[in-house]
């Protein structure tokens, strides 16, 4: 298994649509919060392991051995955040921090026993898909942002931001809900959605981390 730090590399550079384009280094240095010539220090490391390839002026872009490796740390991590919301009782918002440390500690014999006990779901708590001989592709793409005021619409996914799933548990708001759009305020950049009879507001820029289907 590679360092923490490579495997975080690799994540980063994925999140940025690394597997199709690519990432320039000020992207990367700004997104994990590391000074350039560290960053390029490293991607040199992982270029010359062949987990990345790095084009002069564009950046860096995963390898398919890279994207292989990268999309089983995200199955460790997701796998992981199940079980401990399935069987240790943790909440959403918890989970996160937790898989983030233990996704670079366990063997790919405990992540096969914990996708058989689990089994083998398709998503993890928070509605990502959990990637499969090289499925990775999210299931659910449509944010709120997307919809028209009016729409009745079905949450399906939440990104992996603390204080957004903490929010969102106050107000007993969960994968799975359906919700209604009840107004979108452009100037002031906040929407406002209903579940039930309690309204709650929403910034535009966490709406638009919220994906749903009708």
């Amino acid at each position: 298994m590679l360092t923490e730090e490579k495997e975080d590399y690799l994540k980063a550079i994925l999140t940025h649509h690394g597997d199709t384009e690519y990432v320039t280094n000020k992207v990367l240095s700004q997104y994990l919060n590391i000074k350039p010539p560290s960053v390029s220090e490293m991607l040199n490391r992982l270029e010359k392991s062949n987990y990345v390839e790095t084009k002069p002026y564009k950046g860096v872009r995963l390898t398919d051995s890279g994207l292989t490796y990268t999309l089983d740390i995200i199955k460790r991590h997701r796998l992981i955040e199940l079980f401990l919301i399935k069987v240790l009782d943790y909440n959403w918002e918890e989970v996160h921090q937790e898989a983030e440390i233990l996704e670079h500690r366990v063997s790919h014999l405990f992540v096969e026993r914990l996708d058989k006990v689990l089994d083998y779901p398709k998503t993890c708590p928070h509605g990502g898909v959990i990637p499969r001989e090289n499925q990775y592709k999210e299931i659910y793409t449509k944010n709120l942002i997307e919809f028209d005021e009016g729409s009745v619409v079905t949450i399906e996914r939440v990104r992996d931001r603390t204080e957004l799933l903490i929010y969102l548990s106050s107000k007993e708001i969960s994968i799975g809900d359906t919700i209604t759009i009840e107004s979108k305020d452009d100037t002031n950049n906040v929407i406002i959605i209903s579940k039930g009879d309690i309204s709650t507001i929403l910034s535009y820029d966490n709406a638009k981390h919220i994906y749903v289907e009708e």
